[in-house]
């Protein structure tokens, strides 16, 4: 998303606009961007500093760290804040700065919701019927290179 440096003034600039997720280069075995990114922007000059405000949303799917599940992942920045320092380029490009603040939005390791009845299971045991209906990401055999490993006594 380009706005020309020259069409900003004092006077407030709504900027409005869908971005596509992949901007986001999110393509991970635990995280993959489908849902596009929506901008509502108000960009002003400032002296020689080009300050903006407004909101970024989209959504992301991600794997939960318990139970492995894929959820959907909401991410709302309603205080989003760019700001551009001189010397000002012909065209400025916010894309790098709404990546950056999403990215800074997703958790470490996202969760289900432990009080709805779709969340993680409590005790760590599924059903037998669930069983093999998710995978880890990181394999079948995760704990087999612990195995190789002497304790030391």
């Amino acid at each position: 998303m380009k706005i020309k440096t020259a069409s900003l003034s004092v006077e407030p600039l709504r900027v409005q606009g869908v971005l596509q997720p992949t901007i986001l280069g999110l393509d991970e075995p635990a995280a993959h961007a489908k849902d596009p990114i929506v901008i509502d922007l108000s960009l002003s000059l400032v002296d020689d500093l080009v300050v903006g405000r407004g909101s970024v949303e989209t959504a992301v799917e991600l794997q939960c760290g318990r139970c492995c599940r894929w959820l959907r992942w909401p991410i709302r920045l309603p205080d989003f804040h760019v700001r551009v320092r001189p010397p000002l380029p012909l065209w400025i490009d916010l894309t790098p700065f709404v990546r950056e603040d999403i990215l800074l939005a997703l958790p470490m390791i996202a969760v289900c919701d432990e009080q709805s009845a779709e969340g993680c299971f409590t005790e760590g045991i599924r059903a037998q019927s669930e069983t093999g209906v998710q995978q880890s990401i990181h394999g079948k055999d995760v704990w087999g290179i612990l195995e190789r490993f002497q304790r030391n006594r």
